[in-house]
């Protein structure tokens, strides 16, 4: 079969530009060997940065202290009623971003049908739909779900009113609008793929609806960055990001956004009594951001995501949903124990034999237990939980099993069509 995968530029990234990242790299090195051909995105080229000017490293140094003066700065928010209006302001939002998703892979698009794929494989609804009304007789659409709930649901929630609880952002009238469209797109296309069947689960839980459509599963893999410290003691990587020595230090890294659970565990470990050892570390959102106290450690974006790995003693995902994240495998691949929320694909993760805490839910008195249970383990126990991810990062997670679940996939495709 010929397949070809459209979407945004390559990336080192989350979401579809990562994806496909470790899937081509894969491909790649099997290229020879394999009766299917593939093509993929173009590599994204990254803007060279040009150093601050003084006026810009003034500002950034003084940035802190206006902050404490002033207080934060405010950003636009709809209003509750232009939220709860049909045709309103998350409409209006879902409208830009689709359009803009089709932008980005608009490239993509234009090879894609230019090459004559058997399979047209999207990895976004938006461009699913737009596939399903480019393509050639006999042509099949196909798309992975990238996210773990409807992307009408994940965009309101992020964008409009990450305070709100999700249930009544799926009610109001926009975002139930969005859903039906995406739902009716992935009625429409060939081939529905996600990772895992807790995955799809999860896709139901934030609306039941999807629970009628049929999928494919195809289980992530992949490989992280290269460590740019390779010989960097624990101590010495600590002492990079200045992490205590002499204490466990737990991991969260991942954006800011409502459904990764951050504020409940940083509510959580308030709640931990002095007696109880160790700090937070959080990568990912702005330092000004998180919420301060003496347990967290506030580290802002980082880029040698590798070597902060290594230099602390577990990982946390208290995912409100949860697909099957990329930072979970990475870590499984730095052998660290972590902290789940027993939800969607960290159900997976755990039934892979990870080495891992289970949160029943994210209760601050819950999470606040499972931090306790780490922080007080000793340390012979959590190199043998850290163990068990590395195990199950070869056994299950690496390019390599990417590759072959999507083998698997185009071989009872290509079956299907022989029989049809």
């Amino acid at each position: 079969m010929n397949i070809a995968h459209i979407g945004p530029p390559l990336a080192r990234r989350g979401g579809p530009a990562g994806y496909l990242l470790q899937l081509s790299a894969a491909a790649a090195r099997h290229a020879g060997d394999s009766p299917h051909m593939l093509t993929f995105p173009r590599q994204s080229v990254p803007a060279r940065a040009r150093p601050p000017g003084i006026p810009a490293r003034v500002k950034s140094a003084l940035r802190p202290i206006k902050r404490a003066l002033v207080g934060p700065p405010a950003f636009y928010r709809p209003s509750e009623a232009d939220l709860r209006r049909p045709g309103g302001a998350i409409d209006a939002l879902l409208t830009a971003s689709m359009q803009s998703v089709c932008a980005e892979a608009a490239g993509s698009i234009d090879a894609a049908l230019a090459g004559g794929a058997d399979v047209l494989f999207a990895h976004d609804p938006a461009v699913a739909e737009r596939l399903l009304e480019l393509r050639r007789p006999g042509q099949q659409v196909w798309s992975m779900m990238h996210a773990p709930m409807p992307v009408g649901l994940d965009l309101a929630w992020a964008w409009g009113i990450p305070e709100w609880d999700w249930k009544d952002i799926a009610a109001l009238p926009d975002t139930n609008r969005w859903m039906r469209w995406e739902l009716g797109v992935y009625s429409a296309i060939d081939r529905l793929i996600t990772p895992c069947p807790e995955a799809a689960a999860e896709i139901a839980r934030a609306d039941p609806r999807f629970a009628e459509l049929t999928f494919d599963f195809v289980l992530t893999g992949a490989a992280g960055p290269t460590r740019a410290f390779l010989r960097g003691t624990p101590s010495e990587l600590r002492r990079r990001w200045r992490l205590p020595a002499g204490a466990p230090v737990g991991l969260f890294i991942g954006a800011p956004l409502p459904y990764r659970g951050l504020d409940a565990l940083l509510e959580a470990v308030t709640t931990l009594p002095q007696s109880v050892p160790g700090v937070i570390a959080v990568a990912g959102p702005p330092r000004e951001r998180v919420r301060a106290h003496a347990r967290v450690r506030a580290l802002g974006p980082v880029r040698d995501v590798a070597d902060l790995l290594h230099a602390v003693d577990f990982v946390v995902n208290v995912n409100r949903f949860n697909l099957f994240d990329l930072s979970t495998i990475e870590a499984a691949e730095a052998g660290r124990p972590m902290l789940l929320h027993a939800t969607g694909g960290n159900l997976r993760f755990q039934q892979l034999g990870l080495g891992c805490v289970m949160l029943a839910d994210l209760a601050p008195a819950t999470i606040a237990s499972g931090l306790r249970d780490l922080f007080t383990m000793t340390q012979t126990r959590r190199a043998e939980l850290g163990a068990a991810s590395r195990r199950c990062y070869e056994q299950h997670l690496t390019p390599e099993h990417l590759w072959r679940g999507h083998t698997a996939l185009y071989d009872r495709a290509a079956a299907a069509l022989l029989h049809s």
